[in-house]
C-alpha cells in the first residue's frame, strides 16, 4: 500500500503529527471514491478506517511486542500513567482533527446533492440529535448516548485491538459534517478551523473518553491474550485498563456538563 510505504511504522512513533497528514490523506482518498461511486456516509467511514488501520495495527502489535520482555515491563512500573499512554492519546486527537478538518471542507466545497449522499448518515444523526432532544432532557440524553458510544469502543477494542479506531472517525466525521454545514451558512471556507475549535470546550471532553475506552480495552485484550503466564503483569494492565475506563466516563460526564452550557 502506497500510504503504508510513505507513513512507515517508525516515522509515526516518532512524530505523531503524521497522523494526522495521513489522516487527511486517507480522508481525501475517501471522499473523492465516495463521491465517484455514490457512497453513503457509514461506507465514508469505513473507507477512512481502512487507510488508517494498517498503521494502527502496527503501532498496537509493535507495543504488544515490547511488552514480551520483562525489562520493559520494568521500565512501564516506573513511568506514570499519562507519560506510558500519553503517544497514543495524541496520536488519535491527531487523527480527529485531520478527519474533521477535512470532512468539513469536503462538505463546504462539494454541491448539496453530493453532500446529500455521502454524508447521508452523518446528517441523519446531526437532525436527531437535534430534533428530538427538549431543555428538560438534554443533559441526560448527551451524558447516556457518549456513555454507550464510549462502552462500544471499550467492547470493540476488547475483541479487536484497533476496532475503536472505526468509531472515533464515525464520530470525527460526524463532527466534520456540522462544522462545515456551519461554514456553508457563513459562506466562509476560511472560518473551518475556528468553528472546528469551538466545539472543542466540550469535542475533547468526548473524544478523549472514547479514546481512553478504547486505549481500555486494547489493553485488557493484550494482558488476556498474552500475560496469563505472569500474574503480576496481568493484574498491572488491568488496573491501568480499569483506571482509564473510569477516567473516560468521568470526562464524558464532565463534557455533557460543559455541552450543556453551548447548546
Amino acid at each position: 500500500m502506497v500510504l503504508e510505504s510513505l507513513f512507515s511504522l517508525n516515522t509515526v512513533r516518532e512524530n505523531p503529527m503524521n497522523i494526522f497528514i495521513l489522516s487527511i490523506i486517507g480522508t481525501v482518498i475517501a471522499v473523492i471514491i465516495s463521491h465517484f461511486l455514490n457512497l453513503s456516509g457509514l461506507f465514508l467511514t469505513f473507507l477512512i478506517t481502512l487507510c488508517l488501520l494498517p498503521i494502527m495495527i502496527g503501532y498496537i502489535r509493535y507495543e504488544e511486542g515490547r511488552k514480551e520482555y520483562d525489562h520493559f515491563w520494568d521500565y512501564c512500573y516506573s513511568l506514570g500513567f499519562f507519560e506510558r499512554h500519553g503517544d497514543l492519546i495524541i496520536s488519535y486527537f491527531c487523527m480527529i482533527f485531520g478527519i474533521s478538518l477535512v470532512i468539513a471542507g469536503a462538505y463546504f466545497v462539494l454541491p448539496a446533492e453530493a453532500n446529500s449522499v455521502i454524508f447521508s448518515d452523518q446528517t441523519k444523526v446531526i437532525s436527531q440529535i437535534t430534533g428530538e432532544i427538549t431543555t428538560g432532557e438534554i443533559f441526560s440524553k448527551i451524558l447516556f448516548n457518549n456513555l454507550g458510544v464510549m462502552l462500544v469502543c471499550f467492547v470493540f477494542s476488547l475483541f479487536y485491538s484497533s476496532g475503536a479506531v472505526l468509531l472515533i472517525a464515525w464520530n470525527a466525521s460526524v463532527l466534520g459534517v456540522v462544522v462545515g454545514q456551519t461554514a456553508k451558512t457563513m459562506m466562509s471556507m476560511s472560518a473551518i478551523p475556528l468553528l472546528l475549535f469551538s466545539y472543542m470546550p466540550h469535542g475533547v471532553f468526548e473524544f478523549l473518553g472514547y479514546i481512553l475506552a478504547g486505549i481500555a480495552g486494547g489493553l485488557l485484550s493484550i494482558a488476556l491474550a498474552r500475560h496469563k503466564e505472569s500474574k503480576r503483569h496481568f493484574n498491572f494492565v488491568l488496573e491501568d485498563s480499569l483506571l482509564l475506563l473510569f477516567i473516560g466516563a468521568v470526562v464524558i460526564l464532565v463534557g455533557a456538563g460543559v455541552e450543556v452550557m453551548f447548546v
